[in-house]
Formats: C-alpha cells, structure tokens, sequence
C-alpha cells in the first residue's frame, strides 16, 4: 500500500470516519483559549461543616457498636473482662508514669546544661566589655 499524507484514505474500507473536533466537550472549541469562567470550585470557599459532622457522627456511632459487638462476643466473662481491663490500664498508666519521670529528669538536666551555657556566655561577654572598655580608655 502506499504511503499517503491523510490519514482517512489509508484507513480500511467499511470503517467509519471520525472529526478529531469529536473528542471535545461541545462546549469546547480547540481554537478558543480557556473559557472566560473557571471550572470546579475554590479553595476559598467553606467546607460544608454539615457533611463533616454526619461523617464523624457515623464514625462514633460505628466504633460503639464494634465495642459493643466485641463485648458481647468476648470469651470471658464480663467481671474476667473489668479485671483484665483494669490490670492493662495500671501498666499503661506505670509505663507512662515512668516516661514522663525520664522525660522530667531529661528536661532538668538540658535547663541545668542551658543556666552554664547562659551564666558562661555573660561571664565571657562581661569580659570582652572589660576588655573593650580598656582599649578605648587607652585609646586602641
């Protein structure tokens, strides 16, 4: 076959022929720029609190019925349960106690390292205005 420059004569008999301009909206034109409004919606606007809150409504309310469900179909009973619960509850509370202990205990030693740092930058910026002051009564 040969070589042609348009591309609908070396197409197949029986096929149908398309206008390229088809592929756009029929409000669209190739040859206009951007339509003169914009498309979509703006960042600026508020966000519709209304859908947020039926959202997170449904979040709750399905987190309660999942806890109620795993209560009901938990294999011990319900004073195991509170029991279980209970001991879980005073570890977690020990183990946060002890972070926040070496957390207090770090936060002491960095304030303690940051008064030398202090007290030995004004010690050392006193002498250097000793000194200053020295140069300019002798003249430089």
């Amino acid at each position: 076959m040969a070589r042609t420059s348009e591309y609908s004569s070396s197409r197949p008999t029986g096929t149908a022929s398309r206008s390229r301009s088809s592929d756009l909206d029929s409000g669209d034109s190739m040859r206009s720029p951007a339509s003169p409004r914009p498309s979509g919606r703006s960042y600026s606007e508020d966000m519709q609190w209304r859908h947020a809150a039926i959202f997170g409504a449904g979040v709750a309310l399905g987190a309660l019925l999942g806890a109620g469900a795993a209560l009901l179909y938990a294999p011990r009973t319900g004073e195991e349960t509170r029991e279980m619960l209970s001991e879980r509850a005073q570890r977690f509370g020990g183990r946060i106690g002890d972070r926040i202990d070496d957390a207090r205990g770090d936060l002491g030693w960095y304030v303690r390292r940051g008064r030398r740092k202090l007290r030995r930058g004004a010690r050392r910026g006193r002498w250097a205005g000793e000194d200053l002051a020295d140069r300019i009564r002798r003249g430089w």
